[in-house]
C-alpha cells in the first residue's frame, strides 16, 4: 500500500538481492497487488516494470477512485501473505492505512510498516487483535530504521526491565545540528544541504519540529508497555527555535546540543517528552554524528546499553524492510 520512494527502496533492494536471499532464507516473494495514491494493479507483477514506470510518469496505472478499496477482496480471501503499509502519515489520527491494516489482521494478515500513524494512534489496538490472530506486525522502518531498536527491545532486552530509554531518533536533525556546530552553517543553509543531499524531505518541518521523534518514541513505548501515549499530551520541543550563536557558545565550552527523545517506565506506564538537551561528553549519545542515530536502554537487570548508527537514506531502509520479512518468515514458520 503505498509505492513511494521507501517502498521503491525496498522493492529495488529485494530485486537486487533476490538469489542471495533465496539462497539464505529459502524466501522467494511474489507482489500480487500495489497502491498508489491515485491507481492499483493486481496480478503477477513485475517489479522492475512497476518501478520503471512509477519513476518515469509518477504512477503504476490510469487513476481510479479510491485504490486502496482494491486490497478489500484480497483481504477478506486472504489471498496474500504480508501488506507493506508504505503510506504518507498524518499528524492527527492513525491515517488511511489503518482501516486495511486492521482488517488484513482481523483476517490473518500479517503486515510491515513503514507508517507511523496507524502505531502511534491505534497500534495498542493493532498489538492486541494480532496477538489474537497470532498475526505477525514488523515495525523496525518506524522505530529509527537501520538502528535495531525494536530488534533489541523484542529479543536481547525481553525481560531486562527497561524503564528509561534516551534517543537521538531523527538522523535529519542530528545532521542539521552538525553543520550548526562544527561548520558554522545557518540553520536555513543547513536544512538546505540536507534537503539537496536527500536527507530530509522538502517539507522539512515534521523532522525539525520533533514530530518525527516524537512517533518513533512513542512507538518504543507500545513496544515495551502495549499502550499508546496520547501525542497531545507529550511536550515536544524540536530545533526550529535554537539560536545558532547560543549553541556554538556552549559547543567551545565543551557540550554538544541534540534532539533527544526520552522515554520513562513507572508501573506499566509510558511518559515521553521531546526536546533538544546539551550533553557533556561523556554522554554516549554525544558521539552520534551526521545522519546517524543513537539509542541508551537503562534497564534494571542488564545495566545501560547504548546503540548507535543506522545512518538515514533509502537503502537502509530498503534493507530494513527485507529485515522485518525475513523475520516474518522465521516467526511463521517456527513450529513447522
Amino acid at each position: 500500500m503505498g509505492f513511494g520512494k521507501v517502498v521503491r527502496a525496498f522493492a529495488k533492494h529485494y530485486l537486487e538481492n533476490k538469489k542471495k536471499i533465496f539462497d539464505r532464507f529459502g524466501i522467494d516473494l511474489r507482489f500480487v497487488a500495489v497502491a498508489d495514491s491515485k491507481s492499483f494493479l493486481s496480478g503477477d507483477l513485475d517489479l522492475q516494470s512497476l518501478i520503471d514506470k512509477k519513476e518515469k510518469i509518477k504512477t503504476i496505472n490510469k487513476a481510479i477512485e479510491n485504490p486502496l478499496r482494491k486490497f478489500l477482496p484480497l483481504i477478506k480471501n486472504q489471498d496474500l501473505d504480508i501488506i507493506v503499509d508504505g503510506l504518507p502519515g498524518s499528524r492527527t489520527d492513525a491515517g488511511i492505512s489503518y482501516p486495511y491494516l486492521y482488517e488484513a489482521i482481523k483476517n490473518g494478515i500479517n503486515i510491515v510498516c513503514t507508517n507511523k500513524a496507524p502505531l502511534v494512534f491505534k497500534g495498542d489496538e493493532l498489538i492486541e487483535l494480532s496477538k489474537k490472530k497470532n498475526v505477525y506486525i514488523g515495525i523496525s522502518a518506524t522505530t529509527a530504521g537501520a538502528l535495531p531498536t525494536s530488534g533489541v527491545i523484542n529479543n536481547e532486552l525481553v525481560n531486562a526491565g527497561v524503564y528509561y530509554v534516551r534517543g537521538i531518533l531523527n538522523g535529519t536533525s542530528n545532521f542539521v545540528l552538525d553543520k550548526i556546530m562544527f561548520e558554522k552553517k545557518s540553520k536555513m543553509d543547513a536544512i538546505r544541504e540536507a534537503i539537496k543531499l536527500g536527507i530530509a524531505e522538502p517539507d522539512y518541518r515534521f523532522d525539525l519540529e520533533g514530530i518525527d521523534t516524537c512517533y518513533k518514541t512513542i512507538i518504543l513505548g507500545l513496544l515495551l508497555t502495549g499502550k499508546c501515549v496520547d501525542l497531545r499530551s507529550i511536550p515536544c520541543q524540536g530545533i526550529m527555535n535554537l539560536d545558532e550563536k547560543t549553541v556554538r557558545a556552549k559547543v567551545k565550552r565543551g557540550k554538544m546540543v541534540r534532539l533527544i527523545g526520552k522515554l520513562s517506565i513507572e508501573d506499566g506506564e509510558p511518559e515521553i517528552s521531546i526536546g533538544p538537551e546539551f550533553l557533556d561528553k561523556d554522554d554516549p549519545l554525544s558521539y552520534v554524528y551526521g545522519s546517524n542515530k543513537g539509542i541508551t536502554f537503562h534497564t534494571r537487570l542488564m545495566g545501560e546499553l547504548t546503540l548507535i548508527g543506522g545512518a538515514s537514506g533509502l537503502v537502509a531502509i530498503g534493507a530494513t524492510i527485507m529485515k522485518d520479512i525475513i523475520n516474518f518468515h522465521r516467526f511463521y514458520y517456527k513450529d513447522k
